[in-house]
């Protein structure tokens, strides 16, 4: 079964970047001439902005669903359909499910990068996609959460005089997601606030405290013992995310009505006639 809580440094920033940047303190390199650049300075740069970007999201809009990613039946048993669509996860980071996966509830976790559980395929050496025992009538939560996973190898140069050639880096990062279940509705998805201190004016508000597990639960699936899906609940644990990208409006000022010029006078005082 997934843990809902994961260890994080900074409020889901890493370790390193942490260490990189002194303490968690917040800067950005300065590059001048001459200066011995090292791939330290170079991902400071870049952790600078991803974390700046992080913090608007935590801080200004939140997070949750955005649009889309709906739980349908795959008409397979205990195999479920997640459909495409955008979310921000709790720590700030941008979930971006671009195709519809197909997802076995029997397993714990799923990685994106891994082969469609619809395809009938399990390596027996690869615990997350083992599948597990489920309770019959039993809800379960289907939740996503971000993940960073390395991409694109690359062979490393040997140091000094060595021949050993064999050594890979990965060269990207590439933003990904990880699927898993999980066996109750996390707390922060059970109760949204109220309104009333939104629309109406209060005190100073108190900052939000950075969250304390990285889900964002699509869904509630309920099973027979024989794994027909008998339940699919997009709403009663799924936490939505305000957009107003889907609206807009037209202004409401009067045209405005031009005049046409009045000819200057000719030579004789007689105004000069328009042209053709």
């Amino acid at each position: 079964m997934a843990k809902v809580t994961e260890s994080t440094c900074g409020c889901g920033s890493t370790a390193a970047s942490d260490a990189a940047s002194g303490k968690g303190s917040i800067e950005r390199p300065r590059f001048f001439a001459r200066q011995l650049v090292t791939s330290e300075d170079l991902t400071l740069g870049q952790d600078y902005f991803r974390h700046k970007i992080r913090r608007i999201n935590r801080y200004l809009h939140g997070w949750g669903v955005v649009c889309g990613t709906r739980v349908a039946d795959a008409k397979k048993p205990w195999k479920v359909i997640v459909q495409p669509g955008y979310i921000l996860g709790p720590y700030g980071d941008e979930i971006v499910i671009e195709r519809a996966i197909c997802f076995d509830v029997r397993t714990r976790c799923v990685e994106v990068d891994e082969i469609d559980a619809c395809d009938e395929i399990v390596d027996p050496l690869c615990g997350d996609r083992t599948p597990q025992e489920r309770e019959a009538n039993t809800p379960w939560y289907i939740a996503v959460r971000y993940k960073e996973m390395p991409s694109r190898p690359v062979r490393v140069q040997a140091v000094g005089c060595g021949c050993d050639d064999t050594a890979c880096e990965y060269s990207r990062w590439r933003d990904g997601y990880e699927i898993c279940v999980l066996d109750h509705c996390p707390d922060s998805h059970a109760q949204p606030p109220e309104l009333e201190g939104l629309l109406s004016p209060s005190g100073i508000p108190d900052c939000i405290p950075c969250p304390t597990d990285p889900w964002v639960v699509l869904a509630e699936v309920t099973t027979d013992a024989k794994g027909v899906v008998t339940k699919i609940d997009n709403c009663t644990c799924r936490r939505m995310l305000l957009s107003l990208a889907p609206y807009w409006w037209k202004c409401n000022e009067p045209p405005i009505v031009v005049e046409p010029p009045v000819p200057a006078p000719g030579p004789n005082g007689v105004p000069a006639a328009p042209p053709a």
